[in-house]
């Protein structure tokens, strides 16, 4: 006999199986991995159901982060996850104001790394899971949640950079490797290589969003 605790992603634990204080752990787990998803507000963006796919998704993936010792490693999973979403996971149809219709497609890479990017800087860094010890292992090869404005400030420093997407949606694997190196370049140049690439994403969203409220209000 199995108990749902989770009847939004599936998630069952055999009764007889775990303790109350690991139930409550595997629902606390749970729990902050399902918020972590929503925080990058990208959800909206995909078709009806994708969320609860997404989450299952990350859960079944979550027991192999304790063995994670290496950027290496880190990269595999990252690559491993982007490839599932973007051939399972597609965008919802959109209806425009002058009527047109943006058909359904599938998610791009830049969607997918940024789902998973934000989900992680949450779940990880934010949150310290699935331990204090694999996050303070982890948090170092963890990336930055690409957005819109952060590329346009890293094309704007580097203008001789390859990268012709404006949108995350436009960005593909190569591309999306090319900012990251952006991001490693800005990293050593501006902050003397003293923080992490998921710091640098706090940091460079709290300053340009704080530039786009002040060019609004003027």
């Amino acid at each position: 006999m199995r108990l749902a605790i989770s009847t939004k992603h599936k998630f069952y634990l055999a009764i007889g199986e775990v303790s109350m204080n690991n139930l409550a752990d595997k629902v606390k787990k749970s729990n902050i991995l399902e918020m972590s998803i929503m925080f990058s507000a990208m959800i909206r963006l995909f078709a009806k159901g994708s969320k609860e796919r997404i989450v299952q998704h990350l859960w079944d993936m979550t027991p192999v982060l304790p063995v994670i010792n290496s950027a290496d490693d880190y990269e595999n999973f990252h690559k491993r996850f982007c490839e599932w979403f973007c051939r399972e996971i597609r965008t919802a149809e959109k209806t425009l104001k002058n009527g047109k219709t943006i058909p359904s497609q599938h998610a791009s890479y830049g969607q997918a790394a940024k789902v998973l990017d934000v989900a992680f800087k949450v779940y990880i860094y934010y949150c310290s899971q699935p331990s204090s010890d694999d996050s303070a292992r982890i948090d170092p090869f963890l990336h930055a949640a690409m957005d819109t404005a952060m590329m346009k400030y890293l094309t704007s420093k580097y203008p001789e950079t390859p990268v012709r997407s404006t949108t995350v949606e436009q960005v593909d694997e190569q591309t999306y490797s090319v900012l990251k190196g952006l991001v490693a370049r800005d990293i050593k140049e501006r902050f003397q290589g003293e923080i992490l690439p998921v710091q640098w994403d706090d940091i460079m969203w709290r300053e340009l969003n704080r530039e786009t409220e002040e060019w609004e209000q003027k």
